[in-house]
């Protein structure tokens, strides 16, 4: 078994023995299977944030590209399909005359299309997908500049983390993620982060729970993998989507709740683990943050806020972040 079959097989373990709430990491909500229906997510009616993000970039990329002075080099963070990104294409190609643009993410299959994508779309843009997870793949895009003689001196890195992925993280994981990735810039970097914005809980809750059923096949596709990965005896069947707003955290908690009593196994493991009816596994997390509470993250994570771009209802914001 390699070391991630490894990593998954002891993390689901993990949460599965949780007592008071079983649960599993968000991150392998997104393997190939995952990172298709989540494209399918963000092109739903009710999903906003991902039209809100795109108009808030159609607006300001010249603004946003403008205010950084040195040539740009681009690494995206987490890329899907690299449409918002495209934005960020035009403009910074209308300043310089190539663009390295380095995309992370785990899901190789998925990466390799976008890759093979852009390649043909520009070129000008010169293209390496990094299959790895966020802050190695920050290291791995370091390295090969580095090896392909590219002065640090020149150049600025703009790293980009869209689609308020930020959200999925615990406040102070996200404080650690965000440090971490402080430590692999220089001071003439920057960082662009979107974050979704406290607001009405009705415009929330549809874009988890939207009709088309895309959320739903997106969070119990987990249970798929880890019968695919594992070889264990989850039923989809017997198990519904369940996504809604928690107003004390202000987050949105997304579960799979089963519908039945029933017995979970994963061979290789002597447990059995009991899942009564009305249980949930809590499969992830979506906070929603306000200006105060996106200064102080900043601020604790070593970056001060240099530009805010948002949209006409304030729902959205675009955070342009610098070392501090």
């Amino acid at each position: 078994m390699d070391n991630n079959s490894d990593e998954f097989r002891n993390d689901i373990l993990e949460g599965l023995r949780k007592p008071h709430q079983k649960s599993t990491p968000s991150k392998y909500l997104y393997d190939t299977v995952g990172s298709q229906l989540f494209e399918y997510i963000t092109e739903q009616p009710e999903y906003y944030p991902t039209r809100t993000e795109l108009k808030i970039l159609e607006k300001h990329s010249g603004e946003l590209i403008k205010s950084i002075t040195k040539e740009i080099v681009l690494i995206e963070l987490g890329s899907g399909s690299s449409k918002k990104t495209r934005y960020l294409f035009d403009e910074i190609l209308k300043k310089q005359e190539k663009l390295y643009y380095f995309p992370i993410d785990i899901s190789i299959n998925f990466l390799d299309s976008i890759v093979t994508n852009l390649e043909s779309l520009n070129e000008k843009l010169v293209v390496k997908g990094i299959p790895e997870d966020y802050i190695n793949g920050i290291k791995q895009c370091n390295s090969i500049l580095f090896e392909n003689n590219i002065s640090f001196d020149t150049f600025s890195r703009l790293i980009v983390f869209f689609g308020s992925s930020i959200g999925n993280f615990e406040p102070e994981d996200a404080r650690d993620f965000l440090k971490q990735i402080r430590l692999n810039m220089h001071d003439k970097d920057f960082l662009l982060i979107g974050f979704d914005l406290v607001k009405e809980i009705q415009l929330i809750e549809p874009a988890y729970n939207d009709k088309a059923g895309y959320t739903s096949k997106f969070n119990l596709n987990l249970l798929n993998r880890i019968n695919k990965e594992l070889n264990s005896n989850f039923d989809l069947e017997k198990f519904d989507h369940y996504a809604f707003y928690n107003t004390e955290e202000n987050r949105i908690e997304m579960h799979v709740r089963s519908r039945t009593d029933q017995n979970i196994v994963i061979p290789g493991n002597k447990e059995i683990f009991r899942i009564i009816a009305g249980e949930t596994i809590h499969t992830e997390n979506s906070y929603k943050y306000d200006k105060l509470k996106i200064e102080k993250l900043a601020a604790r994570s070593g970056f001060k806020v240099d530009k805010i771009f948002t949209d006409e209802n304030n729902w959205f914001n675009l955070i342009l972040l610098r070392p501090s």
